[in-house]
This record gives structure tokens, sequence and C-alpha cells, in this order.
């Protein structure tokens, strides 16, 4: 017994250091610069965080299936997993590779996606409107699939049951467009101009990373994102690439 209680005082402690170390540095840095956040996570969590998990799978060996510890045992080693993926997060944040262009269907990739996120939406409808004779754009595939799966994911979690989502790609000036929209629960006009700041969300649990991920990509190809949004009507994001 105590022994798990000293394990559970040592997790509580270190989440709340990565807390204070996680806004401290913010402070410091306006959010914008989160390579040396990454950095000092990396080297401060990981460590005593593989050791705390090491100790508690040597207890969960010792203890066997004694009921009264399992519980217990389980909610620490859920900490330690949520934990372990805030911190992966934040490392691939800083970490998004150097695009590798190459000339694209826009609207080919799109569909590829939509029949992945589709298998996985269940009550939720995804329409798409695409534009014939999109001219093939210069872009990373992979990179665009994730911009695409966080939008997506988004909506979905946005979504009543049994809503749509639309997705449009249209020809611009100089480029395409990818429009996604939703009739879900909508974001406050006070809120807007933050969902693309890393570590704000508005989802409860949520990390705030997904949209600053987007963000970061769509700048990565020269491209420009914009939100519109009305509390209770829904939300369209739209994704300006250009012809490179």
């Amino acid at each position: 017994m105590l022994i798990i209680l000293v394990i559970s005082f040592l997790l509580g402690v270190l989440l709340g250091f990565f807390l204070f170390r996680r806004r401290k540095i913010l402070v410091k840095y306006g959010g914008e610069d989160i390579s040396e956040l990454a950095r000092s996570l990396a080297h401060e969590i990981r460590n005593p965080l593989n050791t705390i998990r090491m100790n508690l799978q040597l207890i969960q060996e010792e203890l066997g299936d004694d009921e009264r510890y399992k519980k217990r045992l389980a909610r620490m080693e859920d900490e330690l997993l949520r934990l372990d993926g805030i911190l992966k997060t934040f490392l691939d944040y800083s970490r998004l590779p150097t695009p590798k262009f190459k000339k694209i269907d826009l609207n080919a990739e799109i569909i590829r996606i939509v029949d992945i996120v589709r298998a996985r939406s269940e009550n939720i409808d995804i329409e798409v409107h695409l534009a014939d004779n999109l001219p093939k754009i210069k872009a990373d595939p992979d990179m665009v699939a994730e911009v695409m799966h966080n939008i997506l994911k988004n909506a979905i979690d946005a979504s009543p049951e049994g809503g749509i989502i639309h997705i449009e790609t249209a020809r611009i000036k100089g480029g395409v467009s990818i429009a996604v929209s939703d009739k879900g629960t909508g974001i406050p006009p006070e809120m807007l101009d933050k969902i693309f700041k890393p570590y704000f969300s508005t989802k409860r649990g949520g990390v705030g990373i997904g949209m600053a991920v987007v963000k970061k990509i769509v700048e990565l190809h020269s491209g420009k994102i914009r939100v519109q949004s009305r509390v209770g009507s829904g939300t369209r994001i739209i994704i300006e690439l250009p012809i490179m």
C-alpha cells in the first residue's frame, strides 16, 4: 500500500511539474517557439516517466491478481500513458519534417482520405463536392492527409449524431481551395483567433496541438487557412494552396 501511495505521489508531482514547466516556457516564448519546450520535456520528463512505468510494472507483477489494487494501478497506468502521449505530441509538432513536394491530384487525395475517415465516423456522414478539372498542385501527400485527418476529426467531434460534413474543392486565382464545413456546436467569437495557437483546445482534455499542426503544415506549403464559425450553427475551415 505504501509503495502505491509513493508512486501516486511521484506521478502527481511529475504531472504538476509538467504543467508548471509548460506554462513557464509559454510565458517566456509567447507560445510561438516550442523547440526548446520539446527538448526540455524530452529531457526532464521522459526519463522519470520511464522509471515510474518500470516500477509500476514490477508492482503489478508482485501484487498479481489482488483486486484491492488493480483499479488504482490501472488508473496510474492510464495517467502515465496520457502523459507520454502528450509528450509525444509536443515532440512530433516540433519535429515536423521538411515537406516532400510532388505533383498530386488533390481531389484523388481527398477521396482516399475520406474513405478512411468514413469507416471510423459511424453516425456522421461526409459529403464530397469536388471541382472539375482541378489542376495538380505540388504538395506533400502525407502532410495533406494529416491536415485533413485533423480537420475532419474536429468536425466529427463537433457534429451531432446523424450530422453531415461537407468537403468542397475549388479553383481560385493562383491555386486551389479546400473547404470543410460542419453543422456542429461552433466556436465562440472570442476563441476564433486562438484555435491555431499551441495548447489551446475547446475540447475537455484536449492537448491543443492538432490545429497548430494544421496551420504549420499549410504555411510550409505557402498556403493560407481561415475559419468561419457561429455558435450553434457550425464551422467552416477554408484552406488555400498555391499552384507551385
